[in-house]
């Protein structure tokens, strides 16, 4: 019985090897040091809002914050409608120039603009950070604290926006130290030694000695629509010392989860931050009990089946807003501090 198909000839045939042309090598573009300084091409308006761009990078890494502030306007004049991103990033460099030069009102007014053109969690991100760090300078410690509350909210895992939160509660435990005796306060915690608290130095000491500064040297409205009035937020330094011993804890916790993902010197700041922290830690006094019962609440959510089975470890970077909910400073207090509060609760003597 003979079959109605056959094979085409072709198939039996050889392959025909196939010789691709071999590209020119990539031969990358060499400059001399601050090539950025020699003379323009006016023609070209990519190039010299790029080298305005580098200009005045060179001019903030050197602290001439005026230089730079002006070489950054004239770059931002210059730059088309369509590049959103670089438009964003030279407006938030001039926001840290005026924000070095002492001329915070403009800075925020900047900051605000840009906070009107939050599009994605990556923008708020930065438009928090600016803030944060325009009230470090004005010492809005609460207000700042608004803003690093809402960075964790974004980002939980990062431990550098722990260690910032820490140190302001610390500030603002300070503050009012200054203001009342710590010896006539009669409120003692079950769990807490409060000689540490009495020494206003040793507080100090800790405020100033690790650097605990935002990633970018940097009002959303965010930050000022959240209920943060001192009279409702701090109601006592007891408080305020639990928040910022949990949130140095917390980023301890951190750094140790990332750790066997460092090496090199990434893996040697880490390691001497974590032994900062430490020290620090036994500067205000926290007994031993109280770092394993505040370990067991700050890492609740860092458990490996746990990260897991939520997929990933952070907001990602360019979510849209529209699926991401801004936890009031309320809120943010109950999700993290609540259980440890409740276990620390202050008995009176």
């Amino acid at each position: 019985m003979e079959c109605d198909f056959c094979f085409e000839d072709s198939v039996f045939s050889e392959t025909r090897e196939r010789t691709g042309q071999r590209g020119l090598p990539y031969i990358a573009k060499q400059r001399e040091p601050e090539w950025f300084n020699e003379d323009l091409n006016p023609d070209d308006l990519v190039e010299v809002h790029t080298v305005l761009k580098f200009r005045a990078d060179l001019s903030y890494r050197q602290e001439d914050f005026e230089k730079a502030f002006s070489e950054y306007s004239d770059c931002c004049a210059l730059i088309p409608p369509a590049n959103n991103a670089m438009r964003r990033d030279v407006q938030e460099s001039q926001a840290r120039c005026l924000m070095h030069l002492g001329r915070h009102k403009e800075a925020l007014e900047i900051a605000e603009m840009l906070a009107k053109g939050v599009g994605n969690t990556d923008h708020l991100t930065g438009v928090l950070q600016l803030q944060a760090n325009i009230h470090r300078h004005l010492e809005n410690l609460h207000e700042e604290v608004t803003c690093l509350q809402q960075l964790i909210s974004l980002h939980p895992f990062n431990p550098q926006f722990w260690l910032c939160l820490a140190q302001s509660y610390m500030s603002l435990c300070l503050d009012i130290s200054n203001f009342k005796d710590p010896s006539q306060n009669n409120n003692r915690f079950s769990l807490c030694s409060w000689k540490s608290l009495g020494k206003q130095q040793c507080i100090g000491d800790v405020t100033q000695s690790i650097d605990f500064t935002v990633s970018r040297d940097d009002t959303l409205g965010y930050c000022n629509e959240s209920d943060s009035s001192p009279s409702t937020v701090y109601t006592t330094k007891e408080e305020l010392w639990i928040w910022s011993c949990a949130c140095f804890i917390r980023a301890r916790l951190l750094f140790q989860f990332i750790q066997p993902q460092h090496a090199s010197f990434v893996l040697d700041n880490n390691l001497k931050t974590q032994e900062k922290i430490e020290k620090q830690l036994e500067k205000v006094g926290l007994l031993e009990e109280q770092k394993i019962l505040i370990e067991e609440v700050m890492g609740e959510d860092l458990l490996a089946e746990k990260t897991k089975e939520e997929g990933q470890m952070d907001t990602k970077t360019t979510q849209a807003l529209t699926s991401f909910i801004m936890p009031t400073d309320t809120e943010f207090r109950v999700r993290w501090f609540q259980k440890i509060s409740a276990l620390m609760v202050p008995a009176m003597l």
